[in-house]
């Protein structure tokens, strides 16, 4: 009875251990890659554990002593970690949207196309309004163009110093170089303003009295 209960025993550790549970070993990573992927580890799990590999590589963390199991187990939780990191850094940065969007907001009322001296543009026709109770020297931001599905054709960086009163808006026309060989350029001048969004991140914007807002 005792010699049937440690065959099985050993049967299921055998059975139990595979690839995942081999040591790392550089010499034999061909041998091993090839045992991974036949041990039906998934497509995601492969490219984390290889990625994962070289980023010990080329950051010099020895591997040696550890399982590809627990390798792949520290790819997941440092996965975990920048998911966490970027979910966070996404609500701050739309926290600071639309705290300095309290103080600043645009629209856009108006998008062209002209040809000038041989050169070509798209023209962005931009209404700038303060909401703040003092008076803005300068801003800048970002300017995201997207389609009905929110998907974006073109980021415009804008840097104004303008002065806008409290209480006032400021009205102006931009222009961006017109490249036909561009998808985004062409996709721009033939789209409606009433089928795109527009979505404005201000960066920072300073008042006259010397206090700012970022």
């Amino acid at each position: 009875m005792k010699k049937i209960l440690l065959l099985f025993v050993i049967s299921l550790i055998v059975s139990c251990s595979g690839p995942l549970d081999r040591e790392y070993n550089e010499d034999m990573l061909e041998e091993d890659a090839k045992a991974l992927k036949e041990s039906g580890l998934s497509e995601e799990d492969t490219q984390m554990l290889a990625g994962w590999m070289i980023r010990a590589k080329f950051k010099d963390i020895d591997l040696k002593g550890k399982t590809y199991g627990e390798i792949l187990e520290e790819a997941k939780d440092y996965k975990k970690e920048e998911e966490i990191l970027a979910e966070k850094t996404k609500k701050e940065e739309e926290e600071k949207r639309q705290r300095l969007n309290t103080a600043l907001t645009l629209a856009m009322y108006d998008k062209g196309y002209e040809k000038y001296n041989y050169e070509e543009y798209l023209t962005y026709s931009l209404a700038f309004e303060n909401k703040a109770a003092q008076d803005i020297r300068a801003f800048t931001g970002t300017l995201s163009i997207q389609n009905l599905f929110e998907k974006e054709i073109k980021s415009i960086s804008l840097t104004i110093d303008d002065p806008i009163p409290a209480g006032e808006t400021y009205k102006g026309t931009y222009t961006t170089d017109y490249n036909q060989f561009k998808d985004e350029d062409n996709i721009l001048k033939s789209k409606d303003l009433d089928d795109l969004i527009i979505v404005w991140t201000p960066e920072k914007i300073i008042f006259t009295d010397g206090t700012s807002l970022e």
